[in-house]
């Protein structure tokens, strides 16, 4: 809670006006700079979270969810091995692209969506709007590694990043380990993103906001492998 200077209120952590005297009891944001904000995510993460939860309009949110779905797509694309199933590079590549941002927008929601109804449901207070911007810049490194590390291993590997037989780490083991660790850093970090901005958001001890963001990213991960052995595989 954060209290009024004014009236002594109690209001809730993210609220900007005193919802008793009507007085700014905190920095009132109305855009984001997609730059500057993922910078500071960056930079210094639990500064910036704050500040994409009380903003009146989570700019970009859209956008880079949708990036981060296109690294997503590809992902899975490696992981089923798609390559097995096309007959050209390009092929994967345009439907990567073309799918990927509306698989980006549907994972952030459905991911937020979780979030936010098991944080309620355990007497916490968020709100879809707040917990979906939270999300989708705490993607960030993920977006990094789309722009980064897949065009390296697209132009090291071709269409054999994607097949099983020949697999990439055969034709060049020590190319593949260090992009796929790369791959992995990232990931990791956008995990730790993710953590502090939920921490942040819903104001909780670490513990509880690891447990929330585990158990929603279970249910988002089984429910998506769900989807794909049903329609893909």
């Amino acid at each position: 809670m954060i209290t009024c200077t004014v009236c002594q209120t109690q209001n809730h952590h993210l609220t900007v006006i005193c919802a008793s005297c009507g007085s700014f009891i905190q920095a009132r944001i109305e855009n984001l700079d997609l730059f500057s904000t993922a910078w500071k995510v960056l930079e210094s993460p639990k500064r910036a979270f704050h500040s994409i939860a009380v903003a009146q309009h989570k700019n970009y949110i859209l956008m880079l969810a949708a990036l981060a779905g296109i690294a997503f797509t590809f992902f899975t694309f490696w992981i089923i091995k798609a390559g097995e199933y096309s007959d050209s590079l390009l092929n994967v590549l345009v439907a990567g692209i073309a799918v990927g941002p509306f698989v980006g927008i549907f994972v952030v929601l459905l991911f937020s969506a979780l979030l936010m109804s098991i944080a309620q449901m355990t007497g916490l207070t968020a709100k879809l709007k707040n917990t979906f911007g939270i999300t989708a810049y705490a993607l960030i490194p993920i977006v990094i590694s789309l722009i980064l590390v897949l065009p390296i291993e697209i132009l090291t590997f071709g269409f054999y990043f994607f097949t099983k037989s020949p697999s990439p780490f055969l034709l060049k083991p020590v190319s593949y380990v260090v992009l796929m660790g790369l791959d992995g850093i990232f990931t990791l970090w956008s995990l730790v993103l993710l953590l502090t901005g939920i921490k942040i958001l819903l104001n909780v001890r670490w513990v509880r906001a690891c447990v929330l963001m585990l158990v929603s990213l279970s249910i988002t991960i089984a429910g998506i492998a769900g989807l794909l052995h049903v329609f893909v595989l």
